[in-house]
């Protein structure tokens, strides 16, 4: 893709960031966008149909730079580790994250992280377990849901304790299918 093109890309959905931030999407139109970006709307509407398509890349990106920093993670597992990473990036990315949580009326966000986490837990659980009361999908949709019920909360809340407390609370909420998961994986 043309540098320039990647720019402009980068530029439209920096300030559609900042105005979510200001205004909720709600508020927001194609020419605030494009008059705070200062380039022409018919511009906007080359690289996006609409508010709603600029969203949801937006939600894309973020989804996808989780998934990257998670997947050059070493630890793929329902471990301690791979959970605080998750943590420790949201941490750090905080405002973009609660931004996009915040401005969930539709939904994308959390059916695109809750489809991510979904698949990751299926993948690790179905990699390593013969046990087929685990192979149905009911664990891993009760799992990912967990998750994503408590990251949310974590989120919403201005992050009400610390990375190290909520992981170690989630491992022991795990422990049944971590240890079922061990076993299995160590008895092969």
């Amino acid at each position: 893709m043309d540098r320039r093109i990647k720019k402009t890309r980068q530029l439209v959905m920096d300030t559609f960031i900042d105005l979510l931030a200001e205004k909720g999407f709600e508020k927001i139109t194609i020419n605030d966008i494009a008059e705070r970006a200062d380039i022409n709307r018919g511009t906007v509407y080359l690289h996006y149909v609409d508010k709603f398509d600029l969203l949801d890349k937006c939600i894309e990106k973020y989804v996808e730079l989780l998934l990257n920093y998670c997947a050059n993670s070493t630890d793929t597992t329902l471990s301690i580790n791979a959970l605080q990473s998750i943590f420790e990036y949201i941490e750090e990315n905080f405002t973009i994250y609660k931004l996009l949580l915040n401005n969930e009326k539709f939904g994308f966000f959390r059916s695109r992280l809750y489809s991510l986490i979904e698949q990751t837990v299926t993948e690790v659980m179905g990699g390593k377990s013969e046990n087929k009361a685990f192979s149905n999908g009911v664990a891993s949709h009760f799992l990912a849901s967990g998750f994503i019920g408590v990251l949310e909360w974590w989120i919403n809340n201005s992050m009400p304790c610390n990375v190290q407390e909520i992981t170690k609370q989630l491992m022991l909420m795990l422990e049944p299918y971590t240890k079922h998961l061990v076993s299995t994986y160590e008895s092969t």
